[in-house]
């Protein structure tokens, strides 16, 4: 979850006027690092670690820290081509957070609530940010993405071994599938590398 800037000023003050008024209790307040900024818009190590027990994210800290700034880049870009949620997005974020709790149990789900000081509705921001993100590179990205059916010969061709066993006509949707995902990769990487030559980015991990 990213946190504002605000945030992180006011945890920085209640930590000052611990200090002023009783320096053995301050001494046990455990102050979150940051783990990264954009642009003075600060990422907390707590941020990573929510992540990772939620499993919404897999890999380092550092790989969780990175899909994180990329997430506010690209929340910034469909903040400024106006995408907001529909009535499909919210049943898909509903539906996102059933699967975390199916997952991970109550139990299991309420005590990472408890341990981050989170609300439901936290989650639910979070999950909103992943859907509008997602929704953007359908926006941006995806709808630009068109996959020849001399793309999918070449590929059919170039890859005999794998599909010995299907004609080109059974193998087509597959190698379009796989053609579309691997170009939509790759122009995602190009725009989000650009958008970050326009941002000042932290890393602190």
């Amino acid at each position: 979850m990213i946190v504002s800037l605000r945030r992180g000023l006011i945890i920085l003050g209640v930590l000052l006027l611990l200090l002023a008024f009783n320096p053995t209790a301050a001494s046990a307040v455990l102050v979150d690092r940051i783990a990264g900024a954009i642009d003075g818009e600060v990422i907390t190590y707590s941020d990573v670690r929510i992540e990772r027990a939620l499993e919404l994210s897999e890999g380092s800290d550092r790989e969780i820290l990175q899909r994180l700034i990329d997430r506010r880049l690209l929340l910034r870009e469909a903040e400024r081509f106006k995408i907001t949620e529909g009535d499909e997005d919210i049943q898909k974020i509903q539906k996102r957070l059933g699967d975390i709790k199916a997952r991970m149990g109550e139990d299991q789900f309420h005590e990472v609530l408890r341990e981050y000081n989170l609300t439901e509705a936290d989650i639910l921001k979070m999950l909103k940010e992943d859907v509008l993100a997602e929704k953007f590179i359908n926006f941006r990205v995806n709808f630009f993405v068109v996959i020849s059916n001399d793309a999918i010969k070449a590929y059919y061709s170039e890859h005999q071994d794998e599909f010995r066993t299907k004609t080109l006509e059974g193998s087509h949707d597959e190698i379009k599938e796989r053609l579309f995902q691997i170009e939509s990769k790759r122009r995602l990487e190009e725009y989000i590398e650009q958008l970050r030559k326009k941002v000042k980015i932290s890393v602190n991990l």
